[in-house]
């Protein structure tokens, strides 16, 4: 890199995401919803917290369960208390795969 652009801290960036031959499955924002979901054990909870519609945030899970052909979250109708929801194991494989790979990118733009 040129003194000139170094000066300007011209830096590498990527965005992320998963595919299923030219399909999109998963990516930051997915990422996002389903590590709230996580945390929460809540669809609607998560929605809000990423500033989404629940509607939004079912449509995006499901659309990843599609693609991959199995559940990424367990849910529980609500009764008294409302339901809840759990990341399965292909949710919490997801998660840890993109978090793995994510932070192995970030390594590699430091190296530049």
């Amino acid at each position: 890199m040129s003194s000139s652009l170094k000066k300007k801290k011209i830096k590498p960036a990527f965005k992320l995401w998963f595919e299923i031959g030219d399909d999109y499955v998963f990516g930051e924002g997915t990422y996002g919803l389903l590590d709230e979901i996580r945390r929460k054990k809540s669809i609607s909870a998560a929605a809000k917290a990423k500033h989404m519609s629940y509607r939004h945030a079912w449509d995006l899970i499901k659309e990843v369960e599609k693609h991959l052909g199995e559940p990424v979250i367990k849910t529980q109708k609500g009764g008294k208390y409302g339901g809840s929801s759990e990341v399965t194991s292909a949710g919490f494989s997801l998660l840890t795969s993109y978090k793995k790979l994510k932070k192995k990118m970030k390594n590699v733009c430091k190296l530049q």
